[in-house]
């Protein structure tokens, strides 16, 4: 008998402590008790552990419930250290003697009584490992999508839905679902030129390498939460493909933003008008459904010294009959039915996209959810937000849909359903590789990396990739 890791061991302690306060994993993960004073190789990998083993639940239940008599009679805290020592064997690479024999004290230490069972179900899952990987269980007609759902720790109707739209992009998101993602900031310019950042980023030990586009850089760290640069509001963490649909956005004139949640694209949009000559006076009002991040938005421009933006709370489904008023105290349905000239619709989607980040996403979200024929569906309430945003646009004026999605259904089928439908008169998709901030100096770069993502159709679309940016996609609705 031995003990279990540290590492093993903390991972377990915040898989519960994620279950039982409801919480995201990578959320408690920034100051979970049970991971003091392990060294930062333990930390690391009690970290990548939990992410892993939320990320592909539905994979590990698959292969530890077929070894089980009575699979729903295992209490929750067993169930996470069979899941931890199931991963362990499946994506870590682990030797099966240790991986068995670190699940079974892990198993040990929730309940004595259940240590037996955890022996004979993880040796069976050593032994089976390869062939449920291979999916040899599986009628060779289904089988190459098995093995695809089963390597990413991924549903198989997700994988299903990606692979019938892209097989070449399936194959990409699968080849790097259970890997960290990069970390992309925007540093601000209203506080630090591109030296001055680098300066302070090299300061807190983090490297900072140039992206694609102005004030974008990569940053290797696994976390920032700790960054003096993030507490200041000198830098914002956002995604490369994020401050693209950001940048496709930010041009003169009047801008409304719709889905603001906490403000990073406000924060991105209003560094980008700044470097790329927007001009003074602009009007950026920015709307979330909630008022509380609405608040955590204005709050975050003011502490970074930008210039003030209308933050404001409403249902996005109904912005010209809202009762809701701008911080001036403009009548916020009376601005929305005078039109802007741009209108950036962040919409609500599933978010499969960012599920490295959002390691929860894969195995909450259900069919039904993006499924288009259901009422209720993410898609139900996409085409209910788009068709009020686009009332929101003045002729000559453009809207711009966003999603972190990779699912056809909230993505392309979104936009061909709403050109085709009333609200979508007189619209036409133009290539986000031509927005106006795309066509200013010092923009050339991120120009053509944005025309080498797009559609035939001109749309910015992206999966995950192994070392790349989430999965984002975008239209640009260009209005007669």
């Amino acid at each position: 008998m031995s003990e279990p890791a540290p590492a093993r061991t903390a991972a377990l302690a915040l898989l519960a402590e994620a279950r039982e306060r409801d919480a995201y994993v990578r959320e408690l993960a920034h100051a979970a008790p049970a991971l003091r004073g392990l060294d930062q190789r333990d930390r690391a990998l009690a970290v990548r552990m939990a992410l892993g083993v939320t990320a592909a639940a539905g994979t590990l239940d698959e292969l530890i419930d077929r070894f089980m008599d009575k699979p729903r009679k295992v209490s929750a805290r067993v169930r996470l250290a069979l899941r931890l020592a199931a991963f362990d064997l499946l994506y870590l690479g682990t030797p099966d003697a240790a991986a068995v024999s670190q699940g079974v004290e892990l198993v040990r230490m929730q309940a004595s009584r259940a240590a037996g069972l955890a022996n004979a179900v993880l040796r069976r899952a050593a032994g089976e490992k390869d062939a449920f990987l291979a999916a040899l269980d599986v009628p060779p007609a289904h089988r190459a999508l098995a093995v695809a759902a089963r390597g990413a720790g991924l549903p198989y109707w997700l994988v299903g839905q990606v692979r019938d739209a892209a097989p070449a992009a399936c194959d990409a998101l699968c080849a790097c679902a259970l890997e960290p993602a990069p970390v992309y900031v925007q540093a601000n310019p209203y506080r630090l030129d591109d030296g001055a950042f680098c300066a302070a980023a090299a300061s807190e030990g983090l490297e900072a390498q140039p992206a694609e586009l102005p004030g974008c850089y990569r940053v290797k760290a696994s976390s920032l939460a700790g960054s003096d640069l993030m507490a200041r509001a000198d830098a914002a963490v956002s995604d490369l493909v994020a401050q693209m649909v950001a940048a496709a956005a930010t041009r003169p004139g009047s801008l409304l933003e719709v889905g603001a949640g906490r403000g990073t694209k406000t924060y991105v949009i209003e560094a980008f008008a700044a470097r790329s000559g927007a001009g003074d006076g602009r009007e950026h009002v920015a709307v979330d459904l909630h008022a509380s991040k609405a608040r955590l938005n204005a709050e975050r421009l003011r502490a970074a010294g930008m210039p003030p933006v209308s933050c404001a709370a409403a249902d996005g489904r109904r912005l010209r009959s809202v009762a809701a008023e701008l911080p001036d105290g403009t009548a916020l349905a009376e601005r929305c039915a005078a039109g802007f000239d741009t209108v950036l619709l962040d919409a609500p989607c599933s978010g499969t996209g960012t599920m490295r980040r959002h390691p929860e996403i894969p195995w909450r979200l259900r069919k039904a959810d993006v499924d288009p024929r259901k009422a209720g569906s993410l898609p139900a309430l996409q085409a209910d937000l788009l068709a009020e945003a686009a009332s929101c646009v003045r002729p000559g004026g453009e809207l711009l849909y966003a999603t972190c999605s990779v699912l056809p259904a909230e993505n392309e089928g979104a936009v061909r359903a709403f050109l085709a439908g009333p609200a979508g008169k007189g619209f036409r998709v133009e290539p986000v590789s031509e927005a106006w901030a795309f066509m200013r100096a010092g923009f050339a770069g991120a120009r053509a990396w944005a025309r080498a993502h797009e559609t035939p159709e001109g749309c910015l679309r992206t999966v995950p990739v192994s070392g790349g940016p989430d999965g984002h996609f975008c239209a640009r609705l260009v209005r007669a």
